[in-house]
């Protein structure tokens, strides 16, 4: 389930209410790793936040900027926005694939 950046806050809040960390999971562009940085320069009850680091060769080219991470820890962006945009131009070049999600779903793993 997704769910959008002032939802996740919500959620995040009340996780502290009850003294719960939070610790978001992030598998997807490196767009999503800026706003799950975001996210957790709100909250103080994040204990960890994952990212793919492992992913399509092309998935620095997908945003106008690339995550700092120093020791582990990721700078929060300070761009506008969310720190970076999409580059429309690599998105078109790699579309979305029906045939290899199946494939996924069906297996169990990327293919």
């Amino acid at each position: 389930m997704r769910i959008g950046f002032s939802q996740s806050k919500k959620i995040g809040d009340f996780a502290e209410v009850y003294q719960h960390n939070v610790a978001p999971h992030n598998y997807n562009s490196h767009l999503s790793s800026f706003i799950c940085a975001s996210l957790c320069a709100t909250l103080p009850n994040v204990r960890i936040m994952e990212i793919d680091i492992d992913d399509v060769p092309w998935k620095d080219e997908m945003t106008t900027a690339v995550p700092e991470i120093i020791d582990g820890y990721m700078t929060i962006p300070t761009g506008p926005g969310w720190g970076a945009d999409v580059n429309e131009e690599v998105a078109r070049a790699y579309p979305w694939d029906e045939v290899s999600l199946s494939t996924v779903q069906a297996r169990g793993h990327r293919v």
